[in-house]
């Protein structure tokens, strides 16, 4: 289950966030940058006023990816449960030589390493990170949104997909998975489909800006929007099946939600001349789902059509396919995985063949044989 880490600057904002609901005390001084460290002193007071009601993390600041200076920053914050480093950008070389420094004390203190998405996060060092004993991983951003047009936050520095292979990969290694980084309220629904094992949060959760203090009743909302998340039924699951047994739908209380004319390039065809190229590919997706009720204003309760164009841009940017028809099978399977999800119907059209399109047009419903 994901759990919420909420970052903060001392005891008192502590107290606030498990006041909240929050799952991870994470300690940071946003005035000093992406990965601001507190004072030595200042963590030891956390610690006291979290008493082990939760687990408190660290980060070790804004650091040069050189070894001496990320291991006594580390040692430094050994006290925590957990201690983040920040892999900022630097050459390969630089981030391997920090991560076999570092193997040593991570058999004493769990390390978490954090890539950002808008630092050159080079994905490629997991493997490294696990074998050298690291405890996590995650992402987060340098720049942090401070309003409209300000810095990006994760899911505008990286696709979807790319944020899916990360956790997947992290989690094949052995490493516990986590994603911040100018998070609002609309992504984490989207989030929870990859199965983090946290979301980590600062500026959702204050009165306003980054700097301001941490609202209880924020960190309260966020907690409640991450635990009502809507279970995604696993496709490795011996009881999906059964768990999605077709049951007549009932029109009166189902919604329809689409995507339409959705065009992207992407490598599609099982002719040699359509190898090795990319060509324009149409998608419209309609979902039924639950009935939107006149007092649903409960994001957790909405299926979002951000779903549905996350779902496509990951099986686009999978690689190669085939068919059509293999690609519009494994789009109505991802979606019907939503337990919100009774019946999708794919369209996808290819656009450069012929005069218009050519294409197919698919309707599964839930428990539907194959779906």
């Amino acid at each position: 289950m994901t759990k919420l880490l909420a970052s903060v600057t001392g005891p008192g904002e502590a107290e606030a966030a498990l006041a909240g609901g929050a799952d991870i005390i994470d300690l940071k001084d946003p005035a000093q940058g992406a990965l601001g460290a507190v004072a030595p002193a200042v963590l030891a007071a956390t610690i006291e006023q979290v008493a082990g009601r939760r687990p408190v993390s660290a980060v070790a600041g804004d650091l040069p990816m050189v070894p001496d200076v990320v291991v006594r920053a580390v040692r430094e914050r050994r006290e925590a449960d957990f201690v983040k480093i920040g892999f900022f950008p630097a050459r390969r070389e630089e981030r391997l030589a920090v991560i076999s420094a570092l193997g040593e004390i991570a058999r004493d203190i769990r390390l978490v390493a954090v890539f950002f998405a808008d630092g050159d996060p080079d994905l490629t060092l997991l493997p490294d990170l696990a074998q050298a004993g690291f405890h996590g991983a995650m992402i987060d951003t340098i720049g942090k949104r401070q309003g409209a047009g300000a810095a990006s936050g994760l899911l505008s520095a990286l696709t979807f997909a790319m944020v899916a292979r990360f956790v997947r990969s992290a989690r094949e290694h052995g490493l516990m998975t986590g994603l911040a980084g100018s998070l609002e309220a609309p992504d984490v629904p989207r989030l929870l489909v990859l199965e983090p094992d946290y979301l980590g949060f600062r500026g959702a959760l204050t009165c306003g800006a980054r700097s301001d203090s941490i609202d209880e009743n924020k960190v309260r909302r966020m907690s409640d929007l991450i635990a009502g998340g809507r279970t995604v039924l696993a496709a490795d699951d011996p009881g999906a099946s059964a768990k999605r047994a077709f049951e007549p739908m009932d029109e009166a209380r189902l919604d329809r939600i689409f995507v339409r004319d959705l065009v992207l390039d992407m490598e599609i065809g099982a002719y040699g001349h359509e190898r090795g190229r990319r060509q324009k590919v149409r998608f419209s997706v309609d979902a039924r789902i639950d009935r939107i009720t006149a007092q649903a204003d409960d994001i957790s309760e909405v299926y979002s059509y951000d779903l549905i164009t996350d779902a496509i841009r990951a099986l686009v940017e999978a690689g190669h396919t085939d068919l059509v028809e293999t690609l519009a099978l494994d789009l109505a399977r991802t979606l019907l995985r939503d337990e919100r999800v009774f019946e999708v119907t794919v369209k996808i059209e290819k656009l450069e063949l012929g005069p218009g399109a050519v294409g197919i047009e698919i309707c599964r419903r839930r428990g539907d044989p194959g779906a």
